[in-house]
């Protein structure tokens, strides 16, 4: 790959783009294609099927394995998360992508990502948890928003180091003091339930990957809300497409209305399953009050608009 632009909260038009670029899960909104030109965007949040839509890692990967040549393009991201990270390595290292232990990674990486951990990732939580760590832990300790576009970066590189050990076959050891001596002290309830009525709970959690510990409680429709103080950083999610009455559809546009964002190029927004508050350059999310939010999904659900 030829380079990457990092531009925190950035979002464009594929058309926007110069030839030969790749913009990865949610810097265009939605997967596109543009061959003519060289254009591509990988994303699984907007204008497609959450359920059956691959992962930001997992269309990197195709796309190579299918006769992409990545060698002269330029990847455009807003965020480094643990799916951004993995479609770069697979963007970097087309030649690896076939390998078992990256096809295995990229797998895990991409369902995790897909189902927000309703579906089983086959023993490997652990390995993922370790692989991200520099991206989560940034995240529990409040310093992710934080970050300029060139600690972004940093967080980028440290993954894709992780990502070059388990590929390379030389992560178990690392891993295993991680779960150790991080996963296993970590407390299994960092999460608060604020409120559990009208068919769906609101939880403030710092943890990325609560998700999982969440389905398996029980939970089918969530808020989860972020611990910040600066801006409202939240997600609306239920556990899949085949769960009813949660209509990101009409909660995207009800929020989008109430805060005044109909016309702005920042929205809230996502797909079928999960959706949340615009990214802003610089970090910032929403500016709603968290009981407002509550009582607009309120209303949706009551029918009260």
């Amino acid at each position: 790959m030829k380079n990457i632009v990092i531009e925190r909260g950035k979002h464009s038009t594929l058309e926007e783009l110069p030839v030969y670029s790749i913009a990865i899960d949610g810097r265009v909104q939605g997967p596109k294609i543009d061959s003519k030109n060289h254009r591509f965007s990988i994303d699984h949040h907007f204008g497609c099927l959450r359920f059956c839509t691959l992962a930001a890692c997992q269309q990197a990967a195709t796309m190579i394995l299918l006769g992409l040549d990545p060698t002269e393009y330029t990847a455009y991201l807003d965020d480094t998360d643990i799916d951004v990270c993995m479609a770069v390595w697979c963007l970097e290292n087309p030649e690896r992508v076939n390998e078992p232990l990256a096809k295995k990674l990229i797998d895990a990486i991409g369902t995790l990502d897909m189902h927000a951990g309703a579906y089983s990732i086959n023993g490997m939580m652990k390995t993922v948890e370790w692989v991200a760590a520099p991206e989560t832990d940034a995240k529990r300790n409040k310093d992710y928003e934080k970050l300029s576009n060139d600690g972004l970066r940093s967080i980028l590189e440290a993954v894709l180091h992780r990502i070059d050990q388990y590929v390379n076959g030389e992560a178990s050891e690392d891993i295993a003091e991680y779960s150790k001596h991080v996963l296993l002290k970590r407390d299994h309830d960092d999460f608060k339930i604020i409120r559990n009525e009208n068919g769906y709970a609101v939880v403030e959690a710092a943890d990325p990957h609560i998700y999982a510990r969440l389905w398996k409680a029980g939970f089918e429709r969530l808020l989860v809300v972020r611990p910040r103080t600066d801006t409202l950083d939240c997600t609306i999610i239920k556990k899949s497409d085949f769960v009813d009455g949660f209509d990101m559809e009409i909660f995207t546009h009800k929020l989008n209305e109430v805060e005044g964002l109909l016309d702005s190029n920042y929205k809230w927004g996502g797909g079928t399953t999960v959706m949340g508050p615009p990214r802003k350059p610089g970090g910032m999310r929403s500016s709603l009050e968290l009981q407002v939010v509550i009582q607009t999904i309120d209303k949706v659900i009551l029918g009260e608009n």
